[in-house]
């Protein structure tokens, strides 16, 4: 693609006619006239007297064009495409409290389904920052905010059930996730909060940190996950090895339900199976989309110190004509 960068300067070629018309009007009125000569009459046989009248004109019309021309800047540019994303950014708020453990989600235990959807969930989201927030008694950040969803996919693999919590900090998870996002500039904030329990510990309880979130214009998506009631849960027995006994779980739908209410995401969803954790997680998918567009973007060189060399060119042929060629003389 071609452009003048300093277009304005191409007024300036209004010169080249008005220096023309002064020239040849010159010609006609207030030159100093001599007798005639010998030199005179060989010029006007041979011919080249007229040449010369309209060559110098010529050369120095042109000489102006290419100055003005490169006083104007042309331009040559190469397009190249600049993709631009506008992707989401998301905290995965996953508790890891010793009830994480329940076996209903075989063949895993409840954080392990959590984590293998998550992990799909961030694969299939490229171009979304994401970081992840544990709890169980107290709240700690796995990753901060990043591009680098590889990271992500480590500290997911990482995430173990804290078997000495002795409680459940619910509002302590949504609080640090919510912290992790009070200064992102996306245009779309959202906290995914995935819990099995009852908060039942913790500096923040779980409606308070809801407002924190809706006064900041986060988005929060509770998941509450167990099949509810008796549920089979690991034992380690000292004389028989490890054992599943029945044990009843206890899940706070109604908490996580005002907490979806205030931030604005309609209710809570509860995934009572691996496969329906995955249907909810593919529902949020859809909800939250990520935005990305593209543009043409140009590299622009400058020719104008061709147009330059050019003009030197011009000036010195004049020069080289008139002194050795076809030298003026006065009429």
């Amino acid at each position: 693609m071609f452009r003048f960068a300093a277009a304005p300067y191409l007024i300036l070629l209004l010169l080249i006619p008005a220096y023309l018309y002064l020239e040849f009007k010159m010609r006609k009125t207030g030159k100093l006239a001599l007798p005639s000569s010998r030199l005179q009459l060989l010029l006007q046989v041979s011919g080249k007297k007229n040449f010369g009248k309209f060559l110098y004109p010529t050369l120095r019309s042109l000489t102006l064009l290419v100055l003005v021309l490169a006083l104007a800047r042309p331009q040559w540019g190469n397009a190249s495409r600049d993709f631009r994303k506008q992707g989401v950014d998301i905290v995965i708020a996953l508790d890891v409290s010793g009830s994480m453990l329940a076996l209903d989600f075989l063949p895993q235990n409840r954080l392990g389904a959590a984590v293998k959807v998550a992990k799909d969930f961030v694969s299939g989201r490229p171009n979304d920052r994401f970081s992840l927030v544990a709890f169980s008694e107290y709240a700690v950040t796995a990753s901060p905010l990043t591009y680098d969803h590889a990271a992500i996919m480590n500290a997911l693999d990482k995430l173990e059930v804290n078997l000495q919590a002795s409680g459940t900090a619910v509002g302590m998870g949504l609080a640090k996730a919510v912290a992790r996002l009070k200064d992102s500039e996306a245009k779309s904030r959202v906290v995914i909060l995935i819990t099995d329990g009852v908060n039942n510990t913790g500096e923040v309880d779980p409606i308070s940190a809801a407002r924190m979130a809706a006064a900041l214009g986060i988005r929060v998506y509770p998941i509450g996950v167990g099949s509810g009631g008796m549920v089979p849960f690991p034992y380690a027995d000292p004389f028989f090895g490890t054992r599943t006994i029945p044990t009843l779980i206890e899940l706070d739908m109604e908490s996580l339900n005002q907490i979806a209410s205030i931030t604005g995401t309609s209710e809570a969803a509860k995934a009572t199976d691996a496969l329906e954790l995955r249907k909810i997680m593919k529902a949020l998918d859809e909800l939250e989309k990520s935005e990305m567009s593209t543009k043409l973007v140009y590299q622009w060189n400058d020719q104008f110190p061709l147009l330059l060399w050019l003009s030197l060119f011009l000036i010195g042929l004049e020069i080289l004509f008139r002194s050795r060629i076809l030298p003026v003389f006065p009429e």
